[in-house]
């Protein structure tokens, strides 16, 4: 059994929207005015819900609650919470490849958290007792083993964490069809309209990370309720509220989503309500 002691954990559990863009900065002024205006109250929920998970951090790292259980989990989560945050920032700038790359990386850490829980934290005791964290005498280091880890089954079960993670896998990766839906989409059948460095507002676009930011908020507080003998949820009507009104959000019909179809035995990806302005006529993309 190591002997690694469990320091009083640092958390800075403030959270706030991404500051208004130089002046002049391509595309990502108006992005912010738009974004603000037409989804000012997604992105207040989401960064609500961000200070809500970092209230819970504060109240959860007491003398009593420091245990490896709890280290091992925070730090996971507290990288899920800043590429959330910064997924957020990103929608906000117009940088939606950005966005949905933190959201791929926001969902796999949930994952990874949860798997820690649900483990009791054996497999990072396991890692620590066989020297995940010492001293390399020889090159005069603090070691720190990589350790691969990954979550594979709880991606595979989660309702909402397997789907995000797979869809914004998907997109976020170099295959032609999210190439094209992120940089070159006013592309149609007749040409190819590609674009470079595009931080121009896009109502589908934001609509679909907006949704993915406030169903991953709701799947963190789910992955804290489980484990109340871990996290202390002191406001627990705040989290009820925040959580409905997340619901009502991400199950309106008129927004933009993505739903899973088959095709000729193949999974597809279906593109609903797919705009760039809010008076646009609604279409459908298909990848």
């Amino acid at each position: 059994m190591s002997e690694h002691r469990v320091s009083p954990p640092r958390v800075t559990p403030g959270a706030t929207r991404a500051p208004r863009p130089p002046a002049g900065s391509e595309g990502s002024t108006d992005a912010h005015r738009q974004t603000g205006f037409l989804l000012g109250a997604e992105c207040d929920l989401v960064l609500h819900g961000l200070e809500l998970e970092g209230a819970i951090a504060a109240a959860s790292t007491g003398a009593k609650s420091r245990t490896q259980l709890l280290a091992a989990s925070l730090g996971l989560w507290s990288r899920a919470w800043l590429a959330r945050l910064d997924a957020l920032h990103a929608v906000e700038w117009g940088n939606y490849v950005a966005a949905i790359a933190l959201v791929r990386a926001a969902a796999d850490y949930q994952a990874s958290m949860l798997y820690v829980l649900r483990d009791g934290g054996a497999e990072w005791q396991a890692w620590l007792d066989s020297g995940g964290v010492s001293l390399a005498a020889d090159v005069h280091a603090t070691e720190f083993r990589l350790h691969a880890f990954r979550a594979a089954e709880v991606l595979a079960a989660h309702e909402t964490l397997g789907p995000v993670y797979r869809v914004a896998t998907d997109l976020s990766l170099s295959h032609f069809g999210s190439t094209l839906l992120t940089a070159g989409n006013e592309s149609g059948p007749d040409r190819v309209l590609m674009t470079f460095g595009d931080r121009d507002f896009h109502f589908g676009l934001a609509e679909i990370c907006l949704g993915w930011l406030a169903v991953l908020g709701d799947a963190m507080f789910g992955a804290l309720e489980e484990f109340p003998a871990v996290f202390t949820l002191s406001d627990a009507a705040a989290l009820g509220a925040w959580r409905r009104q997340t619901a009502a959000i991400a199950g309106a019909s008129g927004r933009c989503r993505i739903e899973i179809v088959e095709r000729d035995g193949e999974k597809r990806y279906l593109v609903h309500n797919w705009r760039r302005e809010p008076r646009s006529a609604p279409r459908r993309l298909l990848l």
